[in-house]
């Protein structure tokens, strides 16, 4: 692991700050190709994803499998870390080579500001994975039922819900 890993991973800003000075690539990868920017974005670290973004962090950059650093933050409910990841850039609905999407990731855990966010920021919600399941049908699975009823109110009325202006 190379020290920006390490730094990212201890959620050390001070490090992270110091090593990016340094001239790290702030697209450093683990040897499973996950991004610094993606692990910092699932832990939630917002002020290193800040640093990150600004030291040239590809904010659509993805790990082997298509996972993205706004899945990371929407799949662990980090509605801050969404919203800067939106902001500067990232790509609302690619997929995994599974099918997920963030919308799905954050349907699946329950996390009803993300889902709102990414609704309002445009997220397919009639985006199926590789088994035909929707966001509604992952948080159905897990039993998030506030969740199952902002994605049928953006389903019955077949827009975001930023379209709808609530």
């Amino acid at each position: 692991m190379t020290e920006l890993i390490d730094a990212v991973k201890q959620g050390d800003i001070t490090k992270v700050t110091a090593i990016l000075d340094a001239g790290a690539d702030p697209n450093t990868a683990a040897e499973d190709s996950t991004t610094v920017l993606i692990f910092s974005a699932e832990a939630g670290q917002a002020d290193i994803v800040a640093k990150l973004l600004a030291a040239g962090a590809d904010v659509n950059l993805c790990d082997e499998d298509g996972w993205t650093p706004l899945m990371g933050a929407a799949a662990a409910g980090h509605a801050g870390v969404v919203k800067d990841l939106l902001a500067a850039g990232a790509d609302v609905n690619p997929k995994t080579s599974f099918g997920l999407t963030a919308l799905m990731a954050a349907a699946g855990g329950g996390h009803q500001e993300v889902v709102t966010i990414l609704l309002n920021s445009g997220a397919d919600f009639t985006a199926k994975d590789n088994n035909n399941w929707t966001a509604l049908i992952w948080a159905a699975q897990e039993g998030h039922k506030q969740v199952m009823e902002l994605l049928k109110q953006a389903r019955d009325q077949g827009k975001s819900l930023s379209e709808r202006q609530i």
